[in-house]
């Protein structure tokens, strides 16, 4: 009897002791959201704003153009698991990966008709809408997300002043440059001045082609810059026809090592425009150089045969008087 009630009271102490650990919370036990953005410059932005008990991932490959990119069954199996999707709302392929997907409880948010992100102002109202979708979304998170948007839009500004500055400190303001037209409202921005701009490669047609190409020969036309997810030939062959740098901008994050973030990004941009108006002058700089040499050979030679004219004036002048001796 003694043991059968031992027995009994260690079965209540086990069972005490399970129920107790049950009841702790466990902290790797909370839910953890999946967010699924369509491009990497749109997680980029969710990233600096929310990092609490969720992932970010995006679908599209940086270096791909949104307009022609092809989903592939990876996709599919990525957005079917998505709680929230955030879009830039005009992806042509979005539709039907979610109809594919199966998935219909996710919760979106749509960044449309904000224009280019690009430059710091447009970047700051694709913030503002993820900040506001996510604060819907998370309403418990809603401080933590407005203060991460408040520093992250702090950092954008801080960026955005030290580009243009080193633009204006590189004396290259107001340069005269071509560029695709993605990347305009940005080398505009920048403080340089875009004669001509140009679409996708692929709908120019031969008059917009010999537009660009006559408007690279007028004036003193620096660069040409390409965005290169549209496609960077065209670029290169006016750049060459006309003697200016091909520069080539990026507008994801992640498409070139040393972008991984969209600060990062913009950076680089500046960086390569800034190599690029660099080579230009120093080009110059070779081809001015030989003219300068010409010049003042030419210069010397003169002297000399002047010289020689002047020795034998002074020669028959000489010989004249003493003949009259």
């Amino acid at each position: 009897m003694y043991m059968t009630n031992e027995r009994y009271i260690i079965f209540a102490l086990v069972t005490i002791l399970l129920t107790s650990f049950s009841a702790i919370p466990v902290q790797g036990d909370e839910t953890t959201t999946n967010i699924i953005c369509t491009n990497s410059v749109l997680a980029d932005f969710t990233k600096n704003l929310i990092t609490t008990n969720v992932t970010i991932e995006y679908i599209m490959p940086a270096g791909a153009c949104p307009a022609h990119f092809d989903i592939c069954p990876s996709d599919v199996s990525k957005i079917a698991s998505a709680d929230v999707v955030i879009s830039l709302g005009w992806e042509p392929w979005l539709t039907s990966l979610l109809e594919s997907s199966g998935n219909t409880g996710y919760k979106e948010i749509k960044c449309s008709q904000l224009g280019e992100w690009n430059i710091p102002s447009g970047a700051k109202k694709y913030v503002e809408k993820i900040k506001d979708g996510l604060s819907t979304i998370f309403p418990e998170q809603n401080n933590t997300i407005s203060k991460n948007a408040d520093s992250y839009i702090l950092q954008i500004d801080e960026t955005a002043e030290y580009l243009q500055n080193i633009i204006n400190e590189s004396g290259y303001w107001n340069k005269r440059v071509i560029c695709m037209q993605w990347q305009k409202d940005f080398v505009t921005w920048l403080g340089l001045n875009v004669t001509s701009s140009y679409g996708p490669p692929e709908g120019l047609s031969t008059q917009d082609m010999l537009n660009v190409s006559e408007a690279a020969q007028v004036g003193e036309v620096c660069a040409i810059i390409d965005n290169l997810q549209s496609g960077t030939d065209f670029g290169a062959h006016i750049a060459s026809e006309s003697g200016a740098s091909h520069v080539i901008f990026t507008n994801f994050p992640g498409a070139v090592p040393g972008t991984d973030t969209y600060l990062d990004m913009i950076t680089y941009n500046t960086e390569r425009l800034i190599d690029g108006l660099s080579t230009y002058e120093y080009k110059q700089g070779e081809i001015s150089h030989p003219e300068s040499t010409i010049s003042s050979l030419e210069i010397q030679r003169n002297a000399s045969l002047f010289g020689v004219f002047v020795l034998a004036l002074l020669c028959i002048i000489f010989i004249v008087l003493y003949k009259r001796k």
